[in-house]
């Protein structure tokens, strides 16, 4: 079953409202055109033109604006939610921004401690953080929660 401009637009208050909640303040339009990034597609009107037939091929995310994700940080437990996403020039990489809360330790040394709440990654399909060649780093493993 795919998704209607209707459903989408649902989508966007939906997700306009939840933003919202953690005190984040986005536009009606600024929100379509997050939904339509969450759906694979560039931008709203790239969504609506699939939704007619137009275009055929759109890209599944590994996560959607707003999902809460858990995983690991340098190896140790993290958890959040996601608040930004959006591609890259190479194929199946997303850039995705993470709100941890609790912070995460963005250090790897056991002698200095350099908590951060907000984090920007490239990851995979797979959740997993990689470099824009493609190479795994192994800093960040996430899945939604």
């Amino acid at each position: 079953m795919t998704d209607t401009s209707s459903d989408y637009k649902t989508h966007a208050k939906r997700l306009r409202d939840a933003l919202a909640a953690d005190g984040i303040a986005v536009s009606h339009g600024k929100a379509l055109e997050l939904v339509a990034r969450q759906n694979g597609a560039r931008d709203w009107n790239t969504l609506a033109a699939k939704e007619n037939g137009s275009e055929t091929t759109v890209q599944t995310t590994p996560f959607n604006v707003g999902d809460r994700v858990e995983g690991t940080f340098n190896d140790s437990p993290a958890q959040g939610r996601i608040i930004g996403l959006a591609e890259t020039i190479k194929p199946s990489l997303w850039r995705v921004t993470v709100h941890f809360d609790p912070p995460v330790n963005a250090s790897t040394s056991r002698h200095f401690a350099a908590e951060r709440r907000r984090v920007e990654m490239v990851v995979g399909a797979d959740g997993r953080s990689r470099r824009l060649t493609g190479t795994e780093t192994g800093v960040m493993a996430l899945h939604r929660a």
